[in-house]
């Protein structure tokens, strides 16, 4: 006679989903501390900037765990829910109170190395029409050709025959450098990179500077340290500035933090800018001593995210 058994796993006792929550957490709140570590010595540590930079996974983590003790259905919600805030809350337009009269535009656009397409960066600018442009990685190829295009006329010119990732170049629009008369210089000493400002002695005696600061990259670490220590220690003695270009840094980041400024996002929260393809970090900022009135990405094809943003009233 066959006898037919069905069987069934037990459900995750109750002592196995409290010990995952506990394990989870404590994973979580260490990575998620690593933002309040002291620039000094941590910075120069192997992975320590990685983990700040991504301590908003460990939220999602921190969700997930919680919902844990309950089951990993619930578990699997609560990370989907906070991953989906995550994703939103960046995207969602900051409220503009300002009553500022006077804004300058500026526009800044890692063009990695030359590869952004030059037609969609001259589109780009026709659309916006900032007053400032900066264009960091880039060569004098690619400068002449958005000068040609859009009748911007460059304030500072890139290192002869250097095709990579020192090269940062200021442009203005014509009516700004009449209006402002605006000119151009370098500043030295700041990063280890090319550091073009742009003077507008009409505009309240304004300060437009391009950023591109190392990234923390193996041997680099200790250099990207120093990048934003000098910047921020130098623009926070300034009294009407914009920084803006590549920080490769994030507001979880101490040395970030350290910058005295405004920092305009156009949103309730950073909109991601890294990688390109799919973003998930905010590494291009724009940030005044003055106030800022918006602010906002658009993608140009062959390069990471464009982020524009008006820049702050005379003060």
């Amino acid at each position: 006679m066959n006898q037919r058994r069905s069987f069934s796993l037990p459900a995750p006792s109750r002592g196995v989903n409290r010990n995952l929550c506990i394990a989870t957490l404590v994973v979580a709140i260490f990575w998620m501390s690593s933002i309040l570590w002291p620039a000094e010595p941590t910075a120069g540590w192997p992975f320590v900037a990685e983990m700040q930079a991504s301590a908003w996974v460990a939220g999602v983590l921190a969700a997930a765990g919680i919902g844990i003790l309950r089951s990993v259905r619930r578990a699997a919600l609560c990370a989907a829910l906070a991953l989906l805030a995550v994703l939103i809350v960046p995207r969602v337009p900051a409220p503009n109170f300002s009553d500022a009269t006077n804004p300058t535009r500026v526009f800044s656009l890692n063009t990695y190395w030359g590869k952004a397409d030059d037609k969609r960066i001259a589109r780009a600018i026709d659309d916006l029409k900032p007053d400032v442009v900066f264009l960091l990685e880039t060569n004098a190829e690619e400068v002449s050709s958005v000068a040609d295009k859009t009748g911007y006329l460059p304030m500072t010119q890139p290192r002869p025959g250097n095709d990579r990732a020192d090269n940062v170049v200021a442009l203005v629009s014509a009516s700004y450098k009449e209006k402002t008369g605006a000119h151009g210089n370098m500043v030295r000493g700041l990063t280890r990179f090319q550091t073009p400002r742009v003077n507008a002695p009409l505009h309240g005696n304004s300060e437009f500077v391009g950023v591109h600061a190392v990234a923390p990259a193996k041997d680099d670490r200790p250099a990207w340290e120093r990048d934003l220590a000098n910047l921020s220690e130098w623009a926070n003695s300034r009294r009407h500035l914009v920084l803006a270009g590549d920080f490769n840094a994030t507001r979880s980041h101490p040395r970030y933090r350290d910058f005295e400024l405004s920092d305009c996002t156009g949103h309730l929260a950073h909109t991601p800018t890294w990688p390109a393809v799919f973003p998930v970090i905010r590494l291009d900022h724009i940030m005044t001593t003055g106030e800022c009135l918006g602010g906002g990405t658009k993608r140009i094809l062959g390069t990471c995210l464009l982020y524009t943003s008006p820049s702050p009233r005379d003060s």
